[in-house]
């Protein structure tokens, strides 16, 4: 089987959603796969370079040539809408490779919809977030979980987002884009069931709901615990994944381990940050497993529905137990009281406790990471990938997978 892997961003770009992508290009193709990877040029000229075995496309895009419409110059997101110098380029290799399929994520599917259609390839989406509805991409309504698409509440949220002429023209490309999506994606693979039903998949559309995984070899079955290691976040260090909760809630605990951040630092990271907080910025995945593996614990205070965060997989993997905020697919993950423990996400106060409840009991965090050990293990590339390789066989077949 030959698959064509449409993604905004890959690694070295860092991000869960990258590694996915990557983590499944490459079990894939050690299954025998054919696998080719579309990708934008972040930097630096167009061109093929390989990872492993897999080759990976670096495209320019058109938006590229925009560089007003990204408030972030070193990361030019998808569009909303079709790219006709991306969507070329998809067509070009889908031409020259005769692939069975393309699977594409984020906004990048819009711009693969057109060659797909043209080619006769089945198109596979995964949502690793609420695009599919939502022009921010966060399903928030402030800082309150959204409700569901309105069409001026969606005006506003998108306009302090990206200002106000770029954020509407988003949220009209994006509609149209839905419509397109629905017609033209023949099964969406949503990470998690909160997914599912907050972007209206049931009844509408074909899905399944596949989680996101880690390689194999990244378990740690002889993982030690550290109980004296320092506490650790992984991620964007902004106020969507729940840093200054973070903080505050460190500040409460007192005498208590170091508290280790590793991610990009954002024009909302806190800077004012309290006595034993190392601030590392940005690390390559290696660096990050391996900060992790001297963790006492890993923390995902996340204030928006985060889809189905891989850290916390990767932090299972590690044996460590995992301190989360209870919302969208992280209750798949972490069983409360038994991999870690869940709190109300925004709360400061909750937060603290239950850190400090994992601080002062050295057997409950080692217990709890060995279980999360044992439960990682149904969200291994071993556990999951047959299941997107069986959905390929299916569309292939023509076999509907409606649910």
């Amino acid at each position: 089987m030959r698959v064509l892997m449409v993604t905004q961003f890959y690694p070295p770009v860092a991000g869960g959603q990258e590694q996915h992508v990557r983590n499944l290009a490459q079990a894939l193709a050690e299954r025998g796969h054919g696998v080719e990877v579309a990708t934008i040029a972040v930097d630096g000229p167009e061109g093929t370079i390989l990872d492993g075995p897999v080759p990976v496309h670096r495209m320019r895009t058109a938006a590229q040539s925009l560089p007003h419409l990204y408030s972030e110059s070193g990361r030019p997101h998808a569009m909303p809408t079709i790219d006709p110098r991306f969507r070329a380029g998809i067509r070009r290799l889908l031409v020259a490779g005769s692939f069975d399929v393309l699977h594409a994520h984020d906004w990048s599917v819009n711009s693969a919809i057109g060659p797909a259609r043209r080619c006769g390839v089945p198109l596979v989406l995964t949502q690793h977030e609420y695009s599919h509805v939502c022009a921010t991409k966060r399903l928030m309504r402030g800082d309150d979980v959204c409700p569901g698409p309105a069409p001026l509440a969606c005006i506003r949220c998108a306009s302090s987002k990206h200002g106000p002429v770029v954020g509407p023209a988003v949220v009209l490309a994006n509609f149209a884009g839905y419509r397109a999506r629905r017609r033209q994606v023949a099964a969406f693979v949503p990470v998690s069931s909160v997914v599912a039903v907050s972007t209206g998949l049931p009844g509408r559309c074909s899905y399944e709901v596949i989680p996101n995984f880690i390689p194999d070899d990244l378990l740690l079955d002889d993982a030690a615990p550290h109980p004296d290691g320092p506490v650790m976040f992984v991620g964007d260090l902004s106020r969507d994944k729940g840093v200054q909760v973070l903080i505050e809630a460190y500040r409460r605990l007192g005498d208590a381990p170091p508290l280790t951040l590793a991610g990009r630092v954002l024009e909302d990271t806190p800077l004012d940050l309290p006595d034993r907080v190392e601030l590392l910025g940005l690390l390559d995945h290696a660096a990050v497993m391996a900060l992790m593996r001297t963790a006492s614990m890993v923390v995902v205070p996340s204030i928006v529905p985060d889809c189905c965060p891989t850290v916390v997989l990767e932090a299972m993997a590690a044996g460590r137990p995992v301190v989360a905020a209870a919302s969208g697919g992280i209750v798949d993950l972490v069983e409360d009281g038994v991999t870690g423990l869940l709190v109300a996400p925004g709360d400061p106060v909750a937060l603290a406790a239950a850190l400090s409840l994992l601080i002062a009991d050295r057997a409950a965090t080692a217990a709890m990471g060995r279980r999360g050990l044992d439960r990682v293990r149904s969200f291994t590339a071993s556990a999951v990938v047959g299941r997107i390789e069986d959905l390929y066989e299916r569309l292939i077949a023509g076999v509907s997978t409606r649910k």
